[in-house]
């Protein structure tokens, strides 16, 4: 409707977005308004990690799939925003891939964290790419299960909150920080807290 009325050129991107050009700036309101009455999300509306994540259609679309991706990206995402508001860090602008299977259409690899489906039930994480997809991430943990998958990455934002550099990107501090420490973060915050006696 909005591209035939307003004769807008719709442009789809590599994040899954569609963006429409050539928009005379007096039809704004009007799209927009439009737009907001069929329940379209605006990217302002989005949380960072929301925003930045992607995932593939995987199961049941492709045979190849594994596990779930398309379908669990909401819920997840909605777990990993509360752990990262726990921790202050709900406005870190973080890359998050989903995918089904280790073929990575979502590209799982470049990524600030990468979820690759190896079981119907169990995710690999990847950590420490970057947000511009620039550079690869590094296996950390193998077989998660998904509803471990928002806990586990909780301990690291935790560390990341208290130990990044500066403005260092959570990719950047998972990559400084090195898959055996990251692992070690992880092992030790799901320790039972140690009563004193």
């Amino acid at each position: 409707l909005v591209i035939e009325r307003f004769k807008t050129r719709p442009i789809l991107t590599a994040t899954q977005d569609i963006i429409l050009a050539d928009i005379a700036e007096v039809d704004r309101p009007w799209i927009d308004a439009l737009l907001r009455q069929h329940a379209i999300t605006f990217a302002e509306d989005l949380t960072p990690v929301s925003r930045w994540s992607l995932a593939c259609p995987a199961r049941p679309s492709c045979g190849l799939a594994l596990s779930e991706a398309e379908r669990i990206r909401e819920p997840l995402v909605a777990e990993i925003e509360h752990a990262l508001i726990r921790h202050g860090l709900r406005d870190e602008r973080i890359s998050l891939r989903i995918t089904g299977c280790p073929n990575g259409c979502a590209r799982p690899y470049v990524g600030d964290i990468g979820l690759v489906g190896r079981t119907p039930d169990d995710f690999a994480i990847y950590l420490g790419g970057d947000f511009e997809g620039t550079r690869l991430n590094r296996l950390v943990f193998e077989r998660v299960p998904l509803n471990e998958v928002a806990a586990t990455l909780e301990a690291l934002f935790a560390a990341f909150a208290t130990g990044r550099r500066g403005k260092e990107c959570f990719g950047d501090f998972c990559e400084r920080l090195g898959p055996e420490a990251l692992r070690a973060l992880a092992r030790e915050a799901a320790e039972p807290a140690k009563v004193v006696a």
